[in-house]
């Protein structure tokens, strides 16, 4: 299974891609942007995506399903990730630990609501 694995930075992420029949692993630098991404995801053919929640996984989660790619969205707020301690902590490090927390089947997994309730729970917020 090859594994898209993305932290996700407010202008720029760090991905890895993840081959789970060799462990092998590549990271790359792009900007956090829809065309960046879309160019990604059509590059690489991912069999899943994994992303951390946060502002911009909402945008980059539909763009996966909509190239049928499977995506999964990581609760970093879950115990695994507050008991991770690690003098290199970086976002590579981030990533492959995505990547490698989803194909054990050990990521803590959020739902992601639909389009229309994230707009509407952010229009509320806004008021």
């Amino acid at each position: 299974m090859k594994i898209l694995a993305l932290d996700l930075g407010k202008y720029k992420s760090v991905f890895c891609d993840f081959d789970s029949g060799s462990g092998k692993h590549e990271f790359g630098r792009i900007q956090t942007q829809p065309q960046e991404m879309h160019d990604l995801f059509v590059e690489r053919q991912p069999d899943r995506l994994v992303i951390e929640a946060g502002p911009a996984a909402g945008w980059v989660y539909d763009m996966a399903r909509a190239l049928k790619i499977e995506a999964e969205v990581a609760n970093t707020n879950h115990e695994i990730w507050k008991g991770h301690v690690s003098q290199n902590k970086n976002d590579r490090s981030d990533a492959l630990r995505l990547a490698k927390l989803s194909w054990l089947g050990e990521l803590p997994k959020v739902h992601m609501p639909g389009k229309a309730v994230r707009q509407m729970r952010s229009l509320i917020e806004y008021r």
